[in-house]
């Protein structure tokens, strides 16, 4: 299972979500030590998902992956979820923790930010 964290230094799970241009990327498989793919950062040229607020169909690089965030809203959370992407939003800060009691069942939840 492919998984991407919201992480601004690389080390720490952060958000906002439709902010975020760095991730962490981890291929993870249940009863095993999730794995670290890959530090991806957005591309400059390429939109965030806030700058998509408005396009459920035009591309972006992480669509179709689980992504946990230590922030994000109920509208994000719906426009993703049509893109095949599941959000968890979650007070868990370590990386690799969250990735992996997220595969368990026991990621801490967050309820998502209100406007």
């Amino acid at each position: 299972m492919k998984i991407a964290v919201v992480s601004e230094d690389f080390r720490s799970l952060s958000g906002p979500a439709g902010k975020a241009r760095r991730f962490l990327l981890f291929e993870a498989v249940k009863g095993e030590r999730p794995r670290l793919e890959k530090y991806f950062q957005l591309p400059e040229h390429c939109p965030t998902y806030q700058d998509l607020h408005e396009n459920d169909k035009a591309f972006h690089p992480l669509d179709g992956i689980a992504l946990i965030t230590a922030e994000a809203g109920e509208g994000f959370r719906e426009r993703l979820a049509r893109r095949g992407t599941q959000v968890h939003i979650t007070t868990e800060r370590d990386p690799h923790t969250a990735v992996a009691l997220l595969l368990d069942g026991r990621l801490p939840r967050k309820m998502p930010t209100v406007p």
